[in-house]
């Protein structure tokens, strides 16, 4: 059976009784159009196999009508609301999952909660004029985050030169090439009150990076007071 186009959109754009209905028609639709048929397909082989003298008790032969039809609307029915209610439980999680609340914060700006995964994301600009991802834990930007931005900010120039000699100090995976640019790419502020900068890098000569694995990426972690603990290069895992 095929349902009318605005119908199944509509059904599955958000729970609703409507989207419950037009799942529990469809399952129970299913269940009565296949029951028929396999009852059909038994009772044909129960007949065959008493033609070849296959000893099959008289009653399953024998069952009435009515009582077949009982069972299968039966069978139906709970089909039906089984997977209509499975279907509006998936939607109401994935509508949880993509609910995004706007909100601004007087230092870092426009940002989204992200109520599910109980974080915010932001894009502000650094001191260089390129905007970049800032995450953080919580419905909103803290004081302590807000804190930690501003000192990054006030302090980017001097961080990032510590940060490019640490992580371009040999070896590393690009010693080879002749120059080397890092750019910030995603930064988070951790539940544990440190920063996370994740850089991508450009390379001279461009086609430098021309392995099969995919290109790594340098990463820098700063403690609550922006003192540099750990530089590294990750590897993706394929």
């Amino acid at each position: 059976m095929k349902l009318p186009n605005h119908a199944t959109v509509t059904a599955f754009e958000q729970p609703s009784i409507w989207s419950w209905l037009v799942v529990f028609v469809c399952g129970f639709l299913t269940i009565c159009i296949i029951s028929p048929v396999v009852s059909i397909c038994l009772w044909l082989l129960g007949k065959g196999a008493v033609a070849v003298k296959v000893p099959i008790p008289p009653a399953l032969l024998d069952v009435p009508l009515l009582f077949v039809v009982r069972v299968i609307l039966a069978l139906a029915t709970v089909f039906g609301v089984l997977i209509a209610t499975l279907m509006v439980v998936e939607l109401a999680r994935r509508k949880r999952r993509e609910m995004r609340i706007p909100g601004h914060h007087p230092i870092i700006g426009d940002f989204t909660h992200l109520p599910h995964f109980k974080t915010w994301h932001a894009n502000p600009v650094l001191p260089t004029g390129r905007s970049v991802t800032l995450n953080g834990y919580g419905s909103d930007p803290s004081d302590t985050q807000s804190t930690l931005w501003q000192l990054f900010v006030a302090r980017y120039d001097a961080l990032s030169t510590a940060t490019t000699a640490a992580l371009l100090a040999l070896p590393h995976p690009l010693q080879e090439a002749s120059s080397i640019t890092l750019i910030p790419h995603g930064i988070n502020l951790t539940s544990d009150g440190r920063l996370h900068v994740r850089y991508h890098f450009t390379a001279t000569p461009e086609a430098f990076w021309n392995s099969e694995v995919e290109e790594p990426i340098p990463v820098a972690v700063f403690s609550p007071k922006l003192e540099l603990e750990k530089t590294e290069w990750i590897t993706p895992q394929g």
